[in-house]
């Protein structure tokens, strides 16, 4: 039959997978149509600039072997390295092939081809030279040019750059961070055939980034995808009745589905059947054959192999010990743009683990991995450009970083945002923002916060709130509570001057003690000054003598405390009168627990009887 007209239309309309059928048809002729390999080769070639992984794997065997082209190994590397980087295991073994009989070009000479070819605005180039800002080949890592890069591609139709701007999106890699928008952008390249993108999109139902969490929605779309012959959703499957991801788990399932996608060229799969090895999942456990399966899944490229195998080689477990065996598996997942992987070796140079202690190269890979989407990275580069280590002091830049992972529920860096709104660091003073973040903090029983917000309280003139002395003592007391020594000073200064309680000197004492024994200077010189007894501060004396000190000056915890050391002679000889005398001091101001002692030794004495 002729070539139908349905299909060269949508071809002409930039329709990707219409292109390559369209190649198929003239590449492999039929009864009406004839072989027609220049015709073949340029719809190939606008399916390749498009993102098909096939035609740019087509479009490399061409140039390797003259079909309706000259002979060109330069380029025929150029477009199986672009299939490649997408997981096609033919394109692997042709490069394998070619670097066995010729030298492999660096990775700046490839860096420089892509940037002409993009120059001239090719768009699957546009989409490699993003991909190579992305991680750093031939280049510096550059955030912001990856997903410019990536737009100009994605603009031109190409699917591939399509999804890697909705994941720049939904990580906020070199642009704004929007989660919602970034996982609309990843199902419009999915419907548009995008493999990668139905993956990222069905990780985004797992976690509830950018959509209503749904699990089960996700193993339906990594279901649909195993269905039609497609190795990465027949991994996915795998992983879902391994992990219970949408679906009851199921061994046998699991290790099944990991055979087909292994079977089918999947190298996550080969990492895949390492875990089920490992761990005796639907299979006999073999740990030797596990790890051999997850040391090539490594090799060939598989970030996730390099990272369980780094954890192994830290754990000694499995494997025997060895931190320079870790370090070198954590840097080689890093370097091909794994967020854990880059986020540990940042790590490793910060506290001197495998290298020598490097805050430069610390806060470049704890950037890396903040851009591609890791919340404690954020944190940690935020920390960074606040304080200037490792990097030149940027506050505007810190309070950013810090204010995705405070997004993200980091109590650390919410903090840090509420400071830098309170104090007008790296964003405009906002007091009533502190405000609010310094009480969502409180209430989650974070100390300096709740001092915080006590001290908005008790001053009112902030620009928060109004002034509210019992307010303000209700704060300070969670504080004091939460040991906080400043919140323990204040709320002996409340019951010292009746602020927001009834006064009560005794109870005053109890809280400026408790403060002075964490070292409070102005909380030492009153209770000195009043018992005329030089205050022992925790740590520099003996516990016993530290609690004592607390204990005769009426809190109760502290009672109770020297009533059990008496008992069990813990730092003084064993006494049990005077150990009945303070369980029931400290039963007499309310101690539960001094109360359950006086109880527990009447029963032993009855029983003794």
């Amino acid at each position: 039959m002729s070539v139908p007209q349905d299909i060269i239309d949508k071809a002409k309309a930039g329709d990707i997978n219409s292109c390559f059928e369209l190649g198929q048809i003239y590449a492999m002729g039929s009864n009406d149509v004839e072989v027609d390999e220049k015709q073949a080769f340029d719809w190939y070639m606008k399916a390749a600039a498009l993102g098909h992984t096939l035609a740019e794997y087509v479009i490399g065997n061409c140039y390797e072997n003259g079909i309706a082209v000259k002979k060109d190994p330069h380029e025929s590397i150029v477009w199986y390295s672009k299939a490649a980087l997408k997981g096609n295991t033919e394109s692997h073994e042709a490069l394998e092939r070619i670097f066995e009989d010729s030298s492999v070009p660096t990775d700046r000479k490839i860096f420089a081809y892509y940037k002409k070819k993009a120059d001239e605005g090719c768009p699957s180039s546009e989409y490699m030279l993003g991909a190579f800002y992305n991680i750093g080949i031939g280049t510096e890592f550059n955030a912001s040019e990856a997903y410019r890069m990536f737009c100009l591609s994605a603009d031109q139709g190409n699917v591939d750059a399509l999804c890697m701007k909705g994941l720049c999106t939904l990580r906020g890699t070199g642009t704004d961070r929007n989660r919602t928008e970034g996982a609309a952008i990843l199902k419009e390249a999915a419907d548009r055939g995008s493999v990668k993108a139905k993956c990222e999109l069905g990780r985004c139902y797992e976690y509830g980034n950018g959509v209503n969490k749904d699990p089960e929605k996700a193993f339906g779309i990594y279901s649909a995808m195993a269905d039609k012959g497609i190795c990465m959703g027949q991994y996915h499957v795998g992983r879902c009745y391994m992990d219970g991801v949408g679906v009851n788990t199921d061994p046998i399932f699991a290790n099944s589905w990991y055979s087909v996608s292994y079977n089918n060229g999947c190298v996550y799969a080969e990492y895949g059947l390492s875990r089920c090895y490992m761990g005796g999942v639907g299979v006999e456990r073999d740990k030797e054959k596990g790890l051999e399966l997850a040391n090539d899944a490594a090799e060939k490229g598989c970030t996730d192999a390099m990272i369980m195998l780094a954890q192994l080689y830290i754990k000694g477990k499995t494997v025997k010990k060895d931190e320079k065996k870790a370090v070198e598996w954590y840097k080689k997942a890093a370097d091909l743009g794994d967020p854990y992987g880059e986020f540990m070796t940042a790590e490793n140079y910060n506290y001197g683990t495998g290298y020598k202690k490097n805050p430069a190269k610390a806060a470049y890979y704890y950037e890396r991995s903040a851009d591609h989407g890791y919340s404690l990275a954020s944190h940690m580069i935020g920390n960074m450009y606040i304080s200037g280590t490792g990097v030149e002091k940027d506050e505007t830049k810190g309070f950013n970083y810090c204010k995705r992972s405070a997004e993200d529920g980091f109590n650390k860096s919410i903090y840090i945002v509420a400071e830098c709104y309170a104090r007008g660091r790296g964003v405009k003073r906002d007091m009533k923002k502190a405000f609010e973040l310094h009480s969502l903090l409180g209430e989650r029983n974070y100390a300096k916060s709740q001092l915080f917000v006590a001290n908005c309280y008790m001053e009112g003139d902030t620009g928060a709130v109004d002034r509210n002395d019992k307010k303000a003592f209700e704060w300070y007391m969670k504080g004091a509570e939460n040991d906080n020594a400043i919140c323990q000073y204040y709320v002996g200064y409340c019951y010292a001057n009746g602020v927001g309680t009834k006064a009560d000197e005794q109870k005053a004492l109890v809280w400026y003690t408790r403060a002075a024994e964490k070292g409070h200077t102005l909380s030492k010189q009153i209770v000195e000054g009043y018992t005329g007894k030089k205050v022992i501060v925790k740590g520099e004396g003996s516990p016993f003598d530290s609690y004592m000190f607390s204990a005769e000056n009426g809190d109760p915890e502290s009672m109770f405390i020297i009533g059990r050391y008496y008992e069990e002679g813990i730092g003084t000889e064993k006494n049990l009168q005077e150990a009945k005398k303070w369980y029931n001091k400290a039963a007499t101001v309310g101690h539960f627990g001094a109360k359950k002692a006086l109880l527990r030794l009447r029963n032993q004495k009855h029983s003794s009887e």
